[in-house]
């Protein structure tokens, strides 16, 4: 397999497997998943024993006990972390990938917006306490940073001053979805309303200044995933459309409201055309990108007034994107020029995949095999665990973000077993093992929100 480590695209393409999937070599041994065992009925009982168990694991290795930050890495290994002097020198890149701090905004906001979902569907009262702490850590990332309006990635846990101002879309977008709907939530007190009011006008400001993309402290250098939301195709009207209805939500300033209707009707209203599902629809090639479009969605549509017409278009591009992401194959052509092809035949003849790729979420799952995996040389492993267990969970993912009901109930039978199947203490990649408490605790919501008590 190619050395991703060095490269600089794969470094935000796959940090969910960099540290622990792709390419430590003894990291998936034969313990690395739990044994077969009788996996619980699916009810909303179990689902909540499990997803309190899941995000107990994930907030005791990932999160810092001080901050409530959440980081890429296992915070017990942060010594072998980026050091605050490299983070502050901009090493390894001044975007941050590879330190292990470059994606808290990420992770710890839609933690946030998942934790929403489930306690607005059914409280309890640990989603509630996690859910404030999650806000002030965020709260603590934006005021790390002296630039009014920018977004920092970190910071270091150990010196608040070493972050990166190399902002990106998506670190961007998560902090303004999750903190609106923080503000909507009866759990913000009016301290916390105000500083969102305060926050999300800053941000917005800065945007507009820039045109909707992101520059670093400069306000000269473009970001790294600084490019413009404004670009009219489906990736870029499903960031623009929600994250700009976000700053209206969250601050209650006109002026954003006025924005999001001006930008809808720009060109005879062609972002809602582009917004709105059709044969054309796509999804972003990049795997860890389409999943988190998807939490934005999610909460756009939570922001958006019942009788608003935009709520069912969001609800069926949501569903829309399932469906694609369903169909997808692994490795799909955009995945296979950052794998070696030796590689991939012979995971392709060993895992039993029948050609030289896997057609679709559930042919992925189904061919999951701990016992076969923990017989492959340390570089087929990886890609295997990529292949069997972090695709099909995007999948499954989108299908519950989707809250459809007859799509649910076809493939939660799959994602139950898994979420009760895969040992998550050995992938050492904090993306994957925070998806997995996601879905989670979607599933719990969907539940809740549904007649269902059981399959």
């Amino acid at each position: 397999m190619k050395n991703i480590c060095r490269n600089r695209f794969c470094l935000i393409l796959f940090p969910c497997v960099l540290a622990g999937m792709l390419l430590s070599g003894s990291c998936l041994s034969a313990r690395c998943h739990a044994e077969d065992a009788a996996v619980p009925p699916l009810t909303r009982a179990t689902v909540e024993t499990q997803t309190l168990a899941l995000l107990d694991q994930y907030l005791k290795d990932f999160q810092d006990p001080n901050t409530g930050v959440l980081y890429l890495g296992r915070f017990s290994t942060r010594s072998k972390w980026t050091s605050p002097a490299d983070v502050k020198a901009k090493l390894p890149h001044p975007w941050g990938y590879g330190s292990r701090i470059e994606d808290t905004c990420l992770h710890t906001g839609q933690m946030l917006v998942a934790l929403l979902e489930a306690q607005q569907a059914h409280p309890n009262p640990r989603f509630a306490q996690e859910a404030r702490k999650l806000f002030q850590a965020l709260r603590y990332i934006y005021e790390s940073c002296d630039t009014p309006g920018l977004v920092p990635r970190g910071p270091h846990p150990d010196d608040r001053t070493a972050y990166y101002d190399d902002s990106s879309m998506d670190q961007n977008t998560t902090f303004i979805v999750s903190l609106a709907m923080y503000s909507q939530s009866p759990l913000a007190s009016d301290a916390d309303k105000a500083f969102i009011r305060q926050t999300l006008n800053e941000i917005g400001q800065r945007m507009e200044k820039y045109d909707w993309s992101i520059k670093r402290a400069d306000g000269k250098t473009q970001s790294h995933v600084g490019f413009t939301w404004k670009q009219m195709k489906t990736n870029g009207v499903t960031i623009l459309l929600p994250a700009v209805y976000a700053l209206y939500k969250g601050t209650g300033n006109p002026h954003w409201l006025e924005a999001y209707v001006k930008f809808g009707n720009e060109k005879e209203g062609k972002r809602w055309q582009l917004f709105r599902p059709g044969p054309d629809t796509q999804i972003n090639k990049h795997p860890i990108y389409a999943n988190q479009n998807c939490i934005r969605l999610g909460a756009f549509y939570r922001l958006l007034d019942d009788d608003a017409p935009e709520k069912q278009w969001t609800r069926d591009l949501l569903r829309k994107f399932a469906e694609i992401q369903l169909e997808r194959d692994f490795p799909s052509p955009f995945m296979r020029r950052f794998i070696d092809e030796e590689t991939i035949q012979s995971v392709a003849k060993k895992m039993n995949w029948g050609g030289a790729d896997i057609h679709g979420t559930t042919a992925a799952w189904e061919l999951y095999d701990k016992e076969a995996i923990s017989r492959l040389r340390s570089r087929e492993r990886g890609l295997a665990t990529l292949a069997h267990v972090r695709f099909p969970l995007g999948g499954y993912h989108m299908v519950v973000a989707s809250g459809q009901e007859d799509l649910i109930q076809q493939h939660q039978a799959a994602l139950w077993k898994m979420l009760n199947t895969i040992d998550l203490s050995e992938i050492e990649g904090g993306e994957t093992n925070y998806l997995f408490s996601v879905v989670s605790l979607q599933l719990y919501a969907y539940l809740w929100n549904s007649e269902q008590d059981s399959p």
